[in-house]
């Protein structure tokens, strides 16, 4: 027998040893490497494999595994399994910073940011250098009003080396929420300055100047973050209506431009992620934009079952239910929104429409608290007045039409408004002044010329009344004021100067307009009688009894005729 060598045994001893000191490591080992692969694999936006990645290390115990296929399942804008896995993450390790973050980050992407708070402020806790988490509990902060809080979030981050633009995107966000458009410019200007080559900068430049109203201004941002990453829809979909909103305001921009970006999204994202419920609130909000309305509806409607909670997808389902004038779906959506300034003029009318005299009252008051000088405020004005005169508050229809006024002395429904109050109140100086001049400046609106003719009746002028009837009718000859006109006309021009063939080619122009008008029947009935035109009488008095059978005069005018004799 061969003994081997006393160092070969000491050397194969060591390594047993060494293997057996080693053996509870590799494990361990193993499972970091997991990790590490799934968060390069989900980073490369290899979901797939990072789900499978982060299950192996969930399986063996990792609670970080858990929490990355629940972020998988964000990725995925499936909130509901998101949540599932985080919540076990947490029951594994309930001091796991992620975890906490991906319960909040669930809620505040369904627009739940009382129940996202704190557990944004646990993570926070757990984890002092996590910018994700401040960034969400900044947000959530800002849109629930909590300003200065918010700003003492967010503050941190600024030192925070590559992550200060984020921050500075997010404080900007705190100061366009509060409507300090100057302070949110500049933070949004420091960060794309800062990180010129991130969508996410350039993103939130652009969305500034979009919110503005500013769509030649947004579209470069908009570009360069497209350029950065092409294949982000959100991006996209921001760029098609900034170029939309261009081409509206007269810009350089077209609407097939717009359209260009909008057809990627509704058909290379849909297509590349058919079950995605963002895809599909997209999908819908192009398709709006696109003017095929029907089908934009069903698209958001099916967006919405798929658990969709946009408040962008929801403003824009309002405006297509206004569109198609289903006004309660229209409110209920709006509730869910975020309206601009054009919404909430649409959003009054709704009210209105729908009978709601103090809700609307209450959204124009809100724009015009907004800014009492611009075009939106004037309009809010105007409609405040109209509403005040429909309900007969007529001193507080005047005052806001005088405000109206004096904020644009142009505008002919303001005068004509505020003189039909002031008729009402029997000021007549003041009434005809104001309808004077809202026929000065809207000549060719009959219904100007009727109601000033109806002042100057009341107010005892009938010269100046016969004029302005005879104004209505050349203006417009076939309205319900213009058979009044006509009536008028008929009365003062022709039947009280016994001129009864003028008085009958006036009132057969009435019932032209009206057949069934009694009271251009009757004069009608009389005129003829009159004019001698027996036959002609007999058919209106007939005309008028058919109507009403007791009416008096064309039953005494009948029987007059019946008991004369015909004149040959």
């Amino acid at each position: 027998m061969i003994t081997p060598p006393r160092t070969n045994w000491r050397t194969a001893r060591r390594a047993v040893l060494v293997l057996a000191l080693l053996a509870p490591v590799l494990p361990a080992i193993a499972r970091a490497d997991d990790l590490k692969d799934a968060r390069s694999a989900l980073t490369a936006g290899q979901l797939d494999q990072a789900t499978q990645l982060f299950e192996k290390a969930a399986a063996q115990g990792y609670a970080e595994g858990r929490a990355g296929v629940g972020q998988v399942w964000l990725r995925r804008h499936n909130y509901d399994k998101a949540l599932e896995q985080f919540q076990l993450a947490q029951r594994m390790d309930a001091n796991l910073a992620l975890a906490h973050w991906g319960v909040g980050e669930c809620a505040r992407r369904n627009d739940d940011c009382p129940t996202a708070l704190p557990e944004f402020q646990r993570a926070v806790e757990l984890d002092h250098k996590y910018p994700d988490a401040q960034l969400a509990l900044g947000d959530c902060l800002t849109q629930m009003r909590k300003f200065d809080d918010a700003v003492t979030a967010l503050n941190p981050g600024l030192n925070w080396g590559k992550w200060k633009p984020r921050f500075l995107v997010a404080l900007g966000n705190v100061e366009l929420a509060r409507d300090s458009l100057r302070d949110a410019g500049v933070y949004f200007t420091q960060a794309s300055e800062a990180a010129p080559d991130d969508p996410i900068t350039n993103k939130a430049l652009g969305d500034f100047y979009l919110k503005r109203g500013i769509g030649s201004l947004a579209i470069p941002s908009y570009q360069k973050a497209v350029s950065l990453d092409s294949t982000d829809i959100d991006l996209r979909f921001a760029l098609g209506r900034a170029l939309a909103v261009d081409a509206a305001s007269g810009g350089t921009s077209t609407y097939n431009q717009a359209i260009e970006q909008y057809k990627w999204v509704a058909e290379k994202y849909t297509q590349l992620v058919p079950n995605d419920v963002k895809g599909w609130s997209l999908l819908g909000r192009d398709l709006y934009f696109l003017r095929e309305k029907d089908a934009a509806l069903a698209a958001m409607k099916k967006a919405e079952q798929m658990g969709d909670k946009s408040k962008d997808m929801y403003t824009i389902m309002f405006r297509a239910q206004v569109d198609a004038k289903d006004w309660n779906g229209a409110l209920a959506s709006i509730q869910k929104g975020d309206p601009n300034t054009s919404d909430l003029m649409k959003l009054a009318q709704v009210q209105a429409i729908l009978g709601n005299a103090a809700a609307a009252d209450s959204v124009y008051r809100t724009l015009v608290e907004k800014d009492s000088t611009s075009n939106d405020a004037k309009f809010a004005l105007l409609e405040m007045g109209k509403s005040q005169y429909k309900a007969k508050d007529y001193p507080a229809a005047i005052g806001t039409l005088s405000r109206r006024i004096a904020l644009d002395p142009n505008n002919d429904e303001a005068y004509y408004y505020r003189g039909l109050c002031q008729k009402e109140l029997k000021q007549c100086p003041q009434a005809i002044a104001d309808l004077r001049q809202a026929v000065t400046i809207a000549p060719t609106k009959g219904d100007r010329h009727f109601w000033l003719g109806v002042a100057y009746s009341q107010c005892n002028a009938a010269d100046s009344a016969l004029t302005e009837f005879r104004a209505t009718v050349a203006v417009d000859s076939t309205s319900k004021t213009a058979v009044t006109a006509y009536l008028q006309i008929a009365l003062e021009d022709h039947l009280k100067k016994k001129d009864w063939n003028g008085a009958v080619e006036v009132l057969k122009k009435v019932i032209a307009i009206d057949p069934t008008n009694k009271q251009a029947l009757i004069w009608l009935g009389q005129a003829s009688q009159n004019a001698g035109l027996r036959d002609e009488a007999l058919k209106y008095y007939n005309q008028v009894l058919q109507i009403d059978p007791a009416e008096p005069n064309a039953t005494k005018g009948k029987a007059t005729l019946q008991k004369a004799p015909a004149k040959p």
